[in-house]
């Protein structure tokens, strides 16, 4: 990548699911599509970890979990959805999001066409967002972390300071952030900010 010299670079650790072909064949301890060959928790973590420095090396900084940048190259697309921009999704399976609400549109492309025709619409599912919620669950994901509201610090008071003392989240001038070793069990706690 470095001698690439990327402007946006994205890194994904390995998620395997326990239904897929590999998913099974690991749990069997089995051969096949080349399931012994799987890192497993700790070097799946120490090989993110290895991507995020050589990358900061490279001059690419990381500014969401699992993007990283040179200045002026962060994804403006992505930047949307991470920062509850709205958005206009066109076609079968498409979400869109207006600030408030969030739609859906036909999963196929056979029922998108047959309720564009019959009904003028494709929207399937229409509901409205939990902005506080979803501020938090897609705001920690960025590297600048999100600025909570007095009443916000209030509501999450008990996760936000388990997960300062467990050393996951960090606090700095009124912004609540993600530690390095945060952004590594993220998704327990980004859960963590759901219905409470």
């Amino acid at each position: 990548m470095t001698r690439l010299e990327a402007g946006h670079v994205s890194v994904y650790m390995l998620e395997v699911d326990d239904d897929s072909r590999l998913g099974r064949e690991i749990l069997r301890h089995g051969p096949r599509y080349g399931a012994s060959d799987a890192p497993d928790e700790d070097l799946t973590a120490a090989l993110y970890e290895t991507a995020i420095d050589e990358l900061e090396r490279a001059g690419v900084r990381q500014y969401e979990i699992s993007n990283f940048a040179r200045p002026g190259a962060e994804s403006l697309h992505n930047l949307k959805y991470w920062t509850l921009a709205p958005y206009v999704g066109f076609g079968a399976d498409a979400h869109s999001f207006d600030g408030t609400m969030r739609r859906a549109n036909a999963e196929s492309p056979a029922d998108y066409a047959e309720r564009i025709e019959r009904d003028g619409t494709a929207t399937v599912d229409t509901t409205a967002a939990d902005l506080v919620e979803e501020k938090f669950m897609v705001g920690l994901r960025l590297t600048g972390g999100v600025r909570p509201l007095e009443e916000e610090w209030t509501r999450f008071r008990a996760p936000i300071e388990r997960f300062v003392e467990a050393g996951l989240l960090e606090t700095y001038a009124g912004v609540l952030r993600l530690t390095r070793r945060g952004v590594l069990l993220s998704n327990e706690v980004l859960q963590e900010f759901l219905c409470h």
